[in-house]
């Protein structure tokens, strides 16, 4: 019987050292994981440590809003009658027909 209790005795020595392994593999990758985490909350510091400079522009003075858009629907300057979503439901005649008018409109300065 000595050799049976001597085998489980190193069986449980294995077990218990190799859990033992993988508990400090795990609190190493939970340490890992925590610094991981921090970098990823603060982007800057993981730029600046790449090797970027942040840098800042200043706005600019006396830009006039786009006259291309009068108002965020807007997509033809002039036609505040036609939407995005009404451009996109169109046929293609209706925008070929629409093309002839611009054509045909003179521009008056």
């Amino acid at each position: 019987m000595s050799e049976e209790t001597s085998a489980t005795e190193r069986l449980m020595t294995t077990l218990i050292s190799k859990m033992e392994s993988m508990d400090s593999d795990l609190q190493s990758l939970k340490h890992e994981n925590a610094l991981l985490r921090k970098a990823i909350r603060d982007p800057s510091a993981l730029l600046r440590k790449a090797g970027f400079v942040s840098s800042a522009t200043p706005l600019t003075e006396g830009v006039e809003v786009d006259a291309f858009r009068a108002n965020d629907d807007a997509i033809i300057k002039g036609h505040n009658e036609f939407s995005n979503s009404q451009i996109h439901q169109m046929t293609w005649d209706e925008i070929h027909e629409m093309a002839e008018q611009a054509k045909n409109t003179e521009v008056t300065a």
